[in-house]
């Protein structure tokens, strides 16, 4: 991996194929009725490209995300987006039409892409161009193959409604909500030589480097935990997390919770041979992909989890939540 560098489409896209069953873009559904969800749509047919984020998706509520691209494999950003799930379990094997769940309508949430640059004798700020996905919160009653019909509209040409097959899990790989947190024993200032060993950030954030997880789990306090490397992460998301999420709801909240950062990668490994190795927290808390923000309630359990770009008032909300007596 190459510090600062985005993540490849084709990484997006091998992403979305670990949940996906099908990729279908356009022209696949109809605007009403009960919506076709074919094994295998043409990719050469559509303007637009949709592929679900999420590490992974299972039983109970979730944050759904998705990534629209056209076919300059340019991030649509902007656009009003619709969400309708159907339940495909039997649809295969017995012809049975799609079960509709749930309809939402999806958030945009943008982000402006920066990384910090270790290259530069300043560690500047370096930004990365614009990207977005759209969000929404669902709940799924099982686990095996669902669809999502995804409605656009916008600055563009009419857009039949898109069928996307996706597979939910019986739990995620993850912690999900309601899940006990990890206790995890990372490296703090107490135990790291200097900060630069598990902070990326430039300035550090030192505040957000005193206590384990274990310890803050054994505090009583809510907490908020972020999982982010602003000066290699893949998708370039991970600073403007820091900055405009983390910093923040710290600079708000900070009396009433404990606000905990960890550096996903061993930095020496990736400074001195470029090597991508987990650190042991992210490995018990299997984590695939960064960045991730995780509430944390009082008596240890996640009571929200977010994955990539997300808005800082969803955070916030959920640690209010945790905060409520």
């Amino acid at each position: 991996m190459t510090p600062g560098a985005p993540r490849a489409l084709a990484v997006l896209c091998a992403l979305a194929a670990t949940l996906a069953i099908a990729v279908a873009c356009g022209g696949s559904s109809s605007r009403t009725g009960t919506p076709d969800f074919p094994k295998v749509v043409s990719l050469g047919k559509g303007e637009v490209f949709p592929s679900i984020v999420n590490q992974s998706l299972a039983v109970g509520p979730n944050r759904v995300s998705i990534r629209l691209i056209d076919r300059d494999d340019q991030p649509v950003l902007g656009a009003v987006v619709h969400l309708r799930f159907y339940d495909l379990n039997g649809y295969d094997l017995n012809g049975a039409k799609p079960v509709f769940s749930a309809e939402a309508d999806a958030r945009f949430i943008p982000v402006e892409l920066s990384y910090i640059d270790e290259q530069s004798p300043t560690k500047e700020r370096s930004a990365a161009g614009n990207d977005g996905l759209y969000v929404a919160n669902t709940s799924f009653s099982a686990p095996g193959n669902w669809g999502v019909q995804i409605a656009i509209t916008g600055d563009r040409d009419a857009i039949d409604p898109i069928p996307y097959r996706f597979t939910v899990l019986e739990h995620t790989t993850e912690p999900g909500i309601g899940d006990a947190a990890p206790p995890s024993v990372q490296q703090t200032l107490a135990t790291a030589a200097v900060i630069e060993e598990i902070d990326s950030s430039h300035p550090p954030r030192p505040a957000m480097h005193q206590m384990t997880v274990a310890d803050a789990i054994a505090s009583g306090r809510p907490t908020v935990l972020a999982f982010a490397t602003p000066a290699f992460c893949r998708s370039r998301t991970c600073a403007p997390v820091m900055d405009t999420v983390m910093d923040p709801l710290y600079a708000t909240y900070r009396d009433r919770a404990n606000f905990i950062h960890i550096e996903p990668y061993d930095l020496r490994q990736l400074r001195q041979a470029n090597v991508q190795d987990a650190v042991p927290a992210t490995r018990e808390w299997k984590l695939q992909s960064e960045p991730w923000v995780f509430v944390i309630d009082r008596r240890g359990r996640i009571a929200a989890r977010f994955e990539g770009i997300m808005a800082a008032d969803e955070v916030e909300a959920a640690l209010q939540q945790t905060l409520a007596p």
